[in-house]
């Protein structure tokens, strides 16, 4: 269902200077803001590389296109935490969507909000695409669009109850909101590339990584989501969602078949899973990862029906 063989990647409108420009200032906000969790320089120099890398953005937006059931093309899409606006070029330039993005701004933040608006310039979009704001408000009137996206972001949040609620007011009856969230609830945390014992509280989650030589002090910020909380935040829309899925189907073909990315801190991720492959336990994990709910990352996906 992907539109991306009909279009232009962004990077083919992106000069090569503009990039190394952009990598060269991402890398040191990285430095500062992820050096203490980063097992390695290596895990660093990806997570930048990562961050510029369309062929990202390409999956995130067909993995909506997938669960969804919908082409992209022609829908008005707002991206919450959309860091360096690089899905929200791929999404105009490669799959016709008419797409925002939601970025805070300002020192207290990271700074990616301003290289993204460098990024869209450089793409010859306007970087008033990329709009500075937080999900608790955002600054769109009630049923703005068509679709809201969020990868990698509502742990990040200050109040993931009211960032669900607002993704709910600004999507139109019919529209699709779609959340790819860690699961605290499963054994594998992704930030720092660890094993991870489920459901740990944050004393014991730092107890963890300071066991593993980390910083601890990252493990504060984190909201420490699972499937039941997010159950609790989309409560209140009742009747007024279809839930088309939590992610389970995608996360047990990822385990199966071994094809996923190897993005930040995945390929250690994937290492375990072959030897679970070598030792033939794999099925039988699965089949308590479909009880205990272990999947990872959660990819939750609603229509509001009214």
């Amino acid at each position: 269902m992907s539109s991306d063989s009909a279009a232009v990647s962004p990077f083919d409108r992106l000069e090569p200077s503009l990039f190394t420009k952009l990598r060269q200032q991402l890398h040191p906000i990285y430095v500062k803001s992820f050096g203490p969790i980063a097992g390695s320089q290596h895990h660093l120099d990806r997570m930048t590389d990562d961050s510029l890398d369309v062929k990202r953005s390409i999956a995130q937006l067909s993995l909506f296109e997938k669960e969804s059931g919908r082409s992209l093309r022609g829908l008005k899409l707002l991206e919450v935490g959309a860091g360096l606006g690089l899905t929200v070029t791929t999404a105009r330039l490669r799959f016709g969507a008419e797409a925002y993005g939601l970025e805070p701004g300002g020192e207290e933040f990271s700074g990616t909000y301003e290289l993204g608006q460098q990024l869209l310039d450089g793409c010859g979009l306007d970087p008033g695409l990329l709009v500075n704001g937080v999900g608790e408000h955002i600054p769109f009137p009630d049923q703005s669009f068509d679709a809201v996206i969020s990868s990698n972001v509502l742990e990040h949040v200050a109040d993931p109850a009211a960032v669900m609620k607002e993704c709910f007011r600004v999507l139109r009856p019919g529209g699709v909101c779609h959340m790819v969230i860690p699961n605290f609830g499963s054994w594998w945390e992704g930030h720092y590339g660890l094993l991870w014992l489920p459901h740990s509280p944050h004393w014991l989650g730092r107890l963890r990584v300071r066991l593993a030589g980390r910083d601890p002090a990252y493990v504060d910020t984190l909201q420490l989501i699972t499937p039941a909380k997010m159950k609790r935040w989309i409560a209140p829309f009742g009747g007024r969602i279809e839930v088309k899925g939590w992610g389970q189907a995608l996360f047990e073909e990822r385990v199966r078949s071994l094809n996923f990315e190897e993005y930040s801190t995945l390929g250690l991720a994937k290492n375990l899973l072959r030897v679970f492959h070598r030792l033939g336990v794999v099925t039988f994990l699965l089949g308590l990862a479909r009880i205990l709910r272990w999947e990872t990352p959660i990819v939750l996906t609603f229509v509001r029906t009214s």
